[in-house]
């Protein structure tokens, strides 16, 4: 015997039924259980005595908003995304279709801009920083120029200031290079990476890493 419910939703008799039982937040399916429906009572909230579908692989089974009836919904949490907005990766939370701003495409640097359909690095934002890497080397070295400049009280030798000019002049010379920016900053001698170092110069990452 079904058991069966007045129009305002109350038992005419009591029984012992298979509900079937949605989450408040979300409404996904968590189960069912059997409960006893005194004369008088209704179904416990959320609880529902149509039976859910079948799982369906990529989906969870919710309850549709009206509370009618049992649907798929697609399920894609644990899942990376990059945000088209910053770049950052992230793993989906919620179920239901992937954010708006999304993509499962990740960035190639940390100048890519989304332009709808992909990543576009931006070159002139490249450019920009690259400059400004070689322009701080060149600011903080200024001083290693002056005739008097010492390290531990001793003057520069000879061939610290040879090496000194020939990689400040590298420096400036690195726009002019092959497939610059995305190259390598000529390379510093340790005693000179050392006291630039010492001057405030914060050792660039380049050419960029992957976002």
């Amino acid at each position: 015997m079904t058991i069966q419910f007045d129009k305002d939703g109350y038992a005419t008799s009591t029984e012992t039924v298979i509900v079937h039982n949605a989450m408040p937040d979300t409404r996904e399916y968590m189960g069912s259980s059997d409960e006893l429906i005194n004369v008088g009572q209704g179904l416990p909230a959320r609880s529902y005595l149509d039976s859910p579908p079948k799982p369906k692989k990529g989906f969870v089974i919710c309850r549709t908003s009206d509370q009618s009836a049992w649907e798929y919904v697609a399920d894609h949490r644990g899942e990376v995304r990059y945000s088209t907005v910053t770049g950052v990766s992230f793993a989906v939370g919620q179920i239901g279709n992937y954010p708006d701003d999304s993509t499962d495409k990740a960035p190639v640097t940390p100048f890519d801009k989304w332009d709808g359909k992909q990543w576009a690095t931006d070159a002139d934002a490249v450019a920009c920083t690259a400059r400004s890497y070689r322009d701080a080397l060149i600011m903080v070295t200024d001083s290693l120029m002056l005739s008097d400049y010492c390290i531990d009280d001793a003057p520069l030798t000879a061939e610290q200031r040879t090496e000194l000019t020939e990689t400040r002049a590298a420096y400036r010379a690195w726009p002019t290079q092959e497939s610059w920016p995305l190259i390598e900053l000529p390379e510093l001698p340790q005693w000179l990476l050392i006291e630039a170092v010492n001057q405030g110069y914060r050792v660039p990452v380049w050419p960029p890493l992957s976002a």
